[in-house]
């Protein structure tokens, strides 16, 4: 096909048509036709005889190959025209080719010519019209701005409701802080000094919210700042002339896949202290409660599982036999020997177990138990459908959540494997608190309010008190005062 124009024809006849670029020490062969020299030769390597023209296949017996020094000098003069030859500044040219770029590499991400789409760079490759390119990469870009815009919608929503819960928790605040203190006004001295307490108390817990509802917004911002500037970045090049927009074109689209965020844990504003007195029916209990006050933690502590305290006693359906419980089925130890009891499919028949008859599907369940001078014993919580006869495992994997106080050295969480309790002595109570919902079940020292473990998991079905004891001297369930 004849060149575009006349500076193209001279071009192309100033070109080997092998390696396509200007020639470079070009040689003649029998049939006429010129090629770059090491073109040429590479073209015959291998061959001792039917040499073919690349450009006409004729074939010459003999590697004849005659030097065109005209045409070397034809060559320098058609690069110097090539290189002060004006182009209009809206064309787009190859700058190795001086051609128009027509192309785009999928393989490469990169606008090419004719001529580059025949050289060994690009030939193996998908080559398609930039028209094309630039449709298809602009429906890729529309298809990743929308949710792009989705996501910074629900942001701004979210912290819109965030900032309006700070507003009603200081009021909330407010609220609570005048009743707390018309209620005081109403108290003895030891009474307007424990106000002071639980005044700051409730103005920590306020700050510890606020500083969540501030973490949220600040992090709500930041996504919602990095989000503007992604968008921003998108619809201006999605607006650029086809070489800008598909410069870098997949990069931008990768990271739009990337964006996204995770949205930050809604803050509860539900204040946990609330007060309701009736005076004098209650002042005997707050002044109970005043004197756990010496304990930093003591007064949460004591209000937080109080409030959730069930009546618990022992089944002597799943006593082992060499077990022997109170008639009121709040003690249990170890007998000298067997009791005749029918041996039942709920019955432990190995170890010296027994489970608490109460069952639990749901909500909070408080209960204390005293160790006193017990050496071996396992409390806790599992569930209805454990293993009971044989060998069991005591782990959360075969159904129990225990704690185990065998002595000090020995005292541990029954985790899987066993994690160590550093106790200096025995607890001579310890608290269970099981929040089904939570799936949790923390232990306590009683006596000095601390924690000693929290086992975290899922809970399906009914869950039971736990008791293990290996000793004559009884496990105690603690009746515990309510506190509502």
């Amino acid at each position: 096909m004849a060149a575009a124009n006349p500076a193209e024809s001279l071009r192309d006849e100033a070109s080997c048509s092998i390696c396509l670029d200007y020639f470079t020490d070009p040689v003649m062969t029998d049939c006429g036709h010129n090629f770059c020299r090491s073109c040429i030769t590479q073209s015959w390597e291998g061959r001792d005889t039917d040499f073919p023209c690349p450009q006409c296949r004729e074939t010459s017996q003999q590697r004849n190959l005659r030097p065109n020094r005209q045409l070397v000098n034809i060559t320098e003069m058609v690069k110097k025209l090539s290189q002060c030859s004006v182009r209009p500044k809206e064309e787009n040219l190859c700058e190795e080719h001086e051609e128009k770029l027509k192309l785009f590499c999928e393989e490469d991400q990169k606008i090419i010519c004719l001529i580059c789409r025949e050289s060994r760079d690009h030939k193996s490759h998908t080559v398609i019209p930039i028209k094309e390119a630039v449709q298809e990469y602009k429906e890729k870009l529309k298809m990743h701005l929308e949710p792009l815009r989705k996501d910074l919608e629900d942001l701004l929503k979210f912290t819109s409701t965030e900032e309006k819960k700070a507003e009603e928790l200081k009021s909330e605040t407010q609220i609570k802080r005048q009743k707390v203190e018309s209620e005081f006004e109403e108290l003895q001295q030891f009474l307007n000094k424990e106000k002071q307490i639980l005044l700051s108390r409730l103005q920590e817990e306020e700050k510890k919210i606020l500083q969540r509802i501030r973490e949220n917004v600040t992090q709500l911002e930041q996504q919602s700042f990095t989000l503007k500037q992604l968008i921003s970045e998108i619809e201006e090049k999605s607006q650029q002339l086809a070489t800008e927009l598909l410069k870098d074109v997949k990069d931008a689209l990768s990271r739009c896949q990337k964006m996204k965020f995770p949205k930050p844990e809604a803050v509860s504003t539900n204040l946990k202290m609330d007060f309701q007195l009736s005076y004098p029916q209650q002042l005997k209990k707050w002044i109970t409660k005043f004197e756990v006050k010496s304990h930093p933690a003591g007064m949460d502590w004591w209000m937080e599982c109080g409030r959730y305290a069930v009546n618990v006693t022992l089944d002597p359906e799943t006593a082992h036999p060499n077990l022997v419980l109170s008639e009121d089925g709040k003690s249990v130890r170890r007998g000298n020997t067997g009791q005749k009891v029918p041996d039942t499919p709920q019955r432990f028949d190995l170890y010296p177990c027994v489970l608490g008859s109460e069952g639990f599907t749901s909500g909070r369940h408080y209960w204390e138990v005293e160790v006193g001078g017990i050496v071996g014993c396992i409390l806790g919580v599992c569930k209805d459908s454990v293993r009971r006869k044989g060998r069991i495992t005591v782990s959360p994997g075969e159904g129990f959540w225990t704690v185990r106080l065998w002595k000090e050295q020995r005292c541990s969480a029954l985790t899987s494997p066993q994690t160590q309790l550093p106790l200096s002595e025995i607890p001579r109570a310890v608290g269970i608190l099981l929040d089904y919902e939570a799936g949790k079940v923390s232990f306590y020292d009683v006596d000095n309010k601390s924690h000693l473990f929290t086992f975290t998991d899922s809970f399906t079905g009914k869950l039971r008190p736990f008791f293990w004891t290996d000793s004559d001297f009884p496990l105690r369930i603690r009746q515990v005062p309510a506190w509502n």
